[in-house]
């Protein structure tokens, strides 16, 4: 897979990715950091999880690569990456990654990381992953994966030592949910993804053929079931 294609690919679809991509369950947020932190949401994309730590009294600067993602983000939003981040050292209580972490995990990363985190704070990946215990969002992960093929980094099970000497080892918390969908938005949700963006016009048709196939007795409205992952691992 070329990865650097598939991450630079989201600009395009930034209103759709904005408007479609699900939110973070509060708990998982609650759990993960401390009330009134000052955070960097790197990673931040069109600033999903920046808009909700904000609204929970945060002070936040969103940190993101990509120009058309980043002019969905009201506020302090600047243009960096994982490796350089624009942030003093020693400055922030949390850096968080909101379905982000996959696109950066290297020793240089959590270097950099650590250099912008106080003593104590923490770094907290997060990912709302499908839950495929139900045997329908199994086979809907069998068409994702049959376009795509699964990244070396598989988020459900990150070894605790995951983010470096820098860092203690990482606790896990699991948070099940689930989110409200259509037919319809369903596709709008495939046409989101990178695999899908960086696809040939016949395979973005097949996809959305097969994703439709495959929802077309569960009524107008259903539910997509999540489990949404979130590590805490405090600097040293």
């Amino acid at each position: 897979m070329d990865f650097a294609a598939h991450a630079s690919s989201f600009g395009a679809a930034a209103d759709l990715y904005d408007r479609i991509r699900p939110q973070y369950p509060v708990e998982a947020l609650n759990w993960a950091l401390p009330d009134k932190s000052d955070i960097v949401d790197l990673g931040a994309g069109t600033g999903i999880l920046t808009r909700q730590l904000r609204a929970q009294g945060h002070r936040v600067i969103a940190v993101e690569p990509d120009d058309k993602m980043r002019q969905q983000i009201d506020g302090d939003a600047r243009a960096g990456r994982a490796t350089a981040i624009p942030v003093d050292d020693a400055t922030q209580d949390a850096v968080t990654a909101g379905q982000a972490y996959h696109w950066f995990a290297t020793d240089e990363a959590h270097t950099e990381i650590a250099r912008v985190l106080k003593q104590n704070g923490c770094f907290v990946p997060i990912w709302n992953v499908r839950d495929e215990s139900v045997p329908w969002v199994a086979d809907l992960s069998a068409v994702f994966d049959g376009h795509r093929g699964r990244e070396a980094l598989d988020e459900r099970f990150l070894p605790g030592d995951q983010f470096g000497p820098r860092f203690g080892g990482a606790e896990l918390r699991k948070f099940s949910w689930s989110a409200t969908h259509t037919a319809d938005s369903l596709v709008e949700l495939v046409q989101s993804r990178s695999f899908y963006l960086v696809s040939d016009e016949p395979n973005r048709r097949r996809l959305e053929q097969e994703v439709r196939e495959l929802v077309k007795d569960h009524g107008e409205r259903f539910e997509l079931p999540y489990v949404t992952y979130v590590y805490r691992a405090r600097k040293l």
